[in-house]
């Protein structure tokens, strides 16, 4: 029997609890970072100020009957954020250096303080250099208001903001070089239609939490799951089938299952015959197409032919369908044709894929892949049968420096057997961009939908015009040249490709000139091929900062340089940082690059602020998240944070009666009207009327419901997209939404023949640019990796951890009590043992560029003289805060430079250099 005592206690347990649960108010929530893609709907609990706690909504609909719902959506770290919130690395307040950098002596300031010095030091650099000395990282965890913020803040000062697609080494050259764009995206809720799921560079396990059900899910609906990879992931545990390929051979495995399909009469020749440049003609003696200027005197260079069977003749392949209307265009044979030169002896392109693939037989690759021959040809047979899906980790492909010849090979693997276009087919980057309201609201001077009506009306007549002068032009042709004019992107919103940020001031010249590091098929020295790439004017308009435009003031909002850049702290702390004169970062917690910081401004966190998750065809779905509770401190939104800056610009420059300052680029920096024009005269103050018109001015675009609006959305915490938008990244889609469907991009090309926005307005698998032949890769093709970091034996490969958005949730303790609490290298049990060590025992990883310790972790799982070292840790967790970028140069693709050629120019987050990192070398021993 309880006494009274134990009933009160057991009573006062029982209410504790419960009140655990109980609260004041509940808003819809998500986490507007870069959280591959994220976009989960949350609702988050408060009382008494504070956030309880927040969970998955669960509120997408049914979209297509008969195919399961995107719900729950959510992973540990977005139920878990709340933890952030209160963590003992934030900065609550506005910090000032006071001893070197990265000494950790700093001394609390106003806001007011803080921001003199910062615009000081601009308007210094702007008069010392020019506007170009001011240089913003792009970082890749921006939420709405520091987009906006940062976005018209160096709109306005015309600094260079650097491409965040090469920052991040996110940009699928492959993709880009075949199909014109780097960024098809399926909804997620598609992968349900596939018969066979091949996870290739990717392990959803740990970085597609949300997503995942649908791959298992594909499973109960007879879908074959298979996954290529050296190591056996979390992924591989319930997969089909596992081919562990030996690391950067990919490419020889998707060419030789290429040589499967054509050899056994699997090749889905209409497909081919319509997208694919595959019919056309070629002069096999020179590797290049064959073209109207080569039959008719003042004929078009940019025409193309192709061979009618029907009348036995060169027959042009239109630029404005992909449709062949009468002709019969042939796919193989050799034709004599008649040339301005006389007679000339042509053959197909895919003739010369079919010699090519001579080289990738079932056996040969096997040799060169570690694989057995009989595998590669059952998998090739499933996926000629099947509708089939390649899901990567958001382009890792990319981060290999042949990662542009691995992506060719897979789309002329999908190619060939009709794998694009269609539900459950495809391969996938990462798509963004179809909220224009944050484009459209930052040209407005005032609000309501006039100024809009205008700017489409601007944006229908310009195009309307190009299309009448070019009948072959398309609007997605014409809205990707719109911004590779600087018309939508580019050098016109301060957009630059950082290549040669990092060529000429981070210390990346003598290091991408080691030919040791490069591809030992590199026919010249890389110096060449960059001085030819500027000298043509290929880059002309985007290839800032100058060599004589050093860099003086760098602003980090939403990223977190130091550890993300390959090659990090050893290279921009030893080439950059000392020409730097100050150093901003807005975070909301002390990280590596704000430990080296001159000035730390603290920043609002998730639920702190308005803002919306990464705009994706991944969910198809604005998701909002709301300000719940007020921010500690002195910690503020991003868009208020520069808007305190933008007004000591324009009160210290009518003090010091400097300014404007025009760039060479053609932007002016017109310091002294500064603030009146961030703010539109006061117009654009308070974050909740700039996020109200962003979703009216989405809405009268056709993207979002009619009446949409910031009090709607608080409402209902999602809308689903209507429409992709009007920007380029929208219209490569090139699909039109369905209610009651999922999505698959590239529909208008295969149904409709609408072109490819390539230079052969095809997806193109001839690349007849001089470098590319020079290289033999005018063709896909197989190249072993190049030794980058020296001669050294153990490759590694990495990928996003499980219990981290890159290194935002990495110091929450609820993260760090489900796995070992630090970084961890994983190394082959038998490798380890060879080597002396124990699991848990701390090494030092090092090549000829760097190193850094790491504790290891044994596995079986890994491939022998392969290490897996998970991004997503942050240098403080290093000794000596040297983290694996330190051992990462972060070499470049030579090719990537090339330009003067049809679709290889640059626009915003498309055609650029980027560095790579993964099969980087490297040697292990015990610390």
């Amino acid at each position: 029997m309880l006494t009274t005592s134990q009933r009160s206690d057991i009573q006062g347990s029982e209410s504790s609890y419960r009140n655990r649960w109980t609260w004041e108010d509940v808003k819809w929530a998500s986490h507007c970072i870069d959280c591959y893609p994220g976009n989960c709907p949350m609702r988050v609990y408060m009382s008494d100020g504070k956030v309880l706690r927040e969970e998955s909504a669960g509120s997408f609909r049914t979209v297509m009957p008969g195919v399961p719902d995107m719900n729950p959506m959510g992973c540990q770290k977005g139920v878990g954020w709340t933890r952030l919130l209160d963590g003992d690395e934030r900065v609550l307040y506005p910090l000032r250096r006071v001893g070197e950098r990265g000494e950790g002596k700093w001394e609390r300031v106003s806001w007011d303080e803080a921001c003199t010095a910062i615009a000081d030091s601009i308007l210094d650099a702007a008069e010392e250099i020019g506007p170009e000395a001011i240089v913003a990282p792009s970082g890749c965890n921006l939420g709405t208001l520091a987009l906006a913020g940062r976005g018209k803040f160096m709109q306005l000062v015309a600094g260079l903001t650097t491409d965040l697609n090469a920052e991040m080494n996110d940009f699928a050259a492959g993709h880009y070089i075949t199909w014109g764009t780097f960024d098809p995206v399926s909804s997620i809720d598609d992968w349900f239609h596939s018969g066979v799921f091949l996870i290739w560079f990717g392990n959803p396990a740990y970085t597609r939490i949300p997503h995942y059900h649908f791959i298992t899910e594909a499973r109960y609906h007879g879908c074959e799951v298979w996954t290529i990879a050296p190591d056996v992931s979390p992924s591989a545990v319930n997969a089909d089938g596992h081919l562990p390929v030996k690391p950067g051979t990919d490419a020889a495995l998707a060419l030789a299952m290429c040589k499967v399909v054509v050899d056994e009469n699997l090749v889905d020749r209409q497909f081919v015959l319509e997208q694919t440049d595959l019919p056309l003609l070629v002069d096999p003696e020179t590797n290049r197409y064959l073209r109207q200027s080569d039959l008719v005197a003042g004929g078009n260079e940019e025409q193309l032919c192709a061979w009618d069977r029907k009348t036995q003749s060169v027959v042009e392949a239109s630029r404005s369908t992909l449709k062949w209307d009468d002709a019969e265009p042939a796919l193989e044979g050799r034709f004599t044709v008649e040339t301005l030169s006389g007679p000339l002896e042509v053959t197909t392109v895919f003739e010369m894929v079919k010699a090519r693939l001579d080289d990738y037989t079932p056996e040969k690759a096997a040799e060169i892949c570690n694989l057995g021959a009989d595998d590669i040809r059952i998998l090739a047979r499933k996926i000629a049968t099947r509708p089939t899906n390649i899901l990567g980790s958001l382009n890792t492909a990319s981060k290999h420096y042949h990662g542009d010849l691995i992506e060719r090979s897979q789309i002329l693997l999908l190619a060939l057997t009709g794998n694009w276009g269609k539900h459950g087919t495809g391969m996938r980057a990462w798509g963004a961009g179809y909220f224009d309201g944050m484009m459209t609201f930052a040209m407005k001077t005032r609000r309501g939908p006039d100024e809009v009506a205008s700017i489409l009306d601007l944006r229908e007549t310009t195009m309307n015009a190009a299309l009448a002068a070019d009948p072959t032009m398309t609007p997605k042709i014409f809205s990707i040249a719109a911004a590779q004019a600087g018309m939508m992107g580019g050098r016109g919103m301060g957009f630059v490709p950082p290549v040669f940020f990092w060529y000429r001031f981070a210390g990346y010249k003598d290091t991408w000139e080691n030919a040791a590091w490069h591809d030992e098929s590199m026919p010249r020295p890389f110096k060449e091929y960059f001085d030819e790439a500027v000298d043509s004017g290929w880059w002309s308009g985007v290839d800032y900062p100058h060599d004589d435009q050093p860099t003086r003031v760098l602003i980090e909002c939403g990223g977190n340089v130091l550890r993300r850049t390959r090659g990090g702290t050893k290279m921009l702390l030893e080439h950059l940082w000392p020409r730097l004169k100050m150093v901003v970062s807005m975070e909301v917690r002390m990280s590596a690059t704000a430990a080296y910081s001159d000035i730390v401004l603290p920043m609002a966190q998730q639920y702190e602020k308005i803002g919306f998750g990464i705009p994706s065809t991944h969910v198809m779905n604005l998701t909002f998240c709301d300000k719940a509770v007020d921010a500690p401190g002195e910690c503020l939104d991003e868009w208020e944070a520069f808007r305190r800056i933008a007004e000591k610009i324009e009160e210290r420059a009518k003090e010091r009666g400097c300014g404007p300052f025009p760039s060479r680029g053609g932007p002016i920096f017109d310091a002294q009207d500064f603030h009146a024009n961030y703010t539109a005269n006061g117009l654009w103050v308070e974050p909740e009327t700039i996020v109200d018109e962003m979703l009216r001015d989405t809405a009268l675009i056709g993207t979002i419901p009619a009446d949409a609006s910031l009090e709607d959305i608080r409402r209902k915490g999602h809308y689903r997209w209507e429409s992709l938008g009007i920007t380029p990244r929208a219209l490569s889609q090139a699909t039109d939404i369905k209610a009651d469907e999922t999505f698959v991009p590239f529909r208008k090309h295969v149904e409709d023949g609408e072109p490819y926005p390539t230079y052969s307005r095809r997806a193109q698998f001839l690349i007849d640019h001089p470098w590319f032949i020079e290289a033999d890769e005018h063709l896909p093709r197989h190249k072993e990796p190049p030794a980058v970091g020296g001669d050294h034996p153990f490759m590694v490969s990495s990928g996003h951890n499980r219990w981290s958005i890159h290194s935002l949730n990495i110091s929450n303790h609820l993260m760090l009590e489900t796995h070992r609490g630090t970084p961890h290298l994983l190394i082959n049990d038998e490798d380890a043992a060879e080597l002396g060590l124990k699991d848990n025992d701390l090494v030092r990883v090092w090549n000829d560029f760097g190193e850094y310790r790491v504790p290891i972790k044994t596995s079986e799982t890994a491939r022998p003289r392969q290490v897996v070292m998970y991004n997503g840790f942050d240098n403080f967790q290093f000794p000596d805060w040297a983290g694996p970028n330190d051992a990462e140069p972060g070499m470049i693709k030579w090719l990537h430079l090339a330009g003067g050629y049809g679709h290889l120019k640059y626009w915003a987050m498309q055609w650029q250099p980027c560095p790579t990192m993964r099969n980087t070398r490297v040697s292990i021993e015990k610390a």
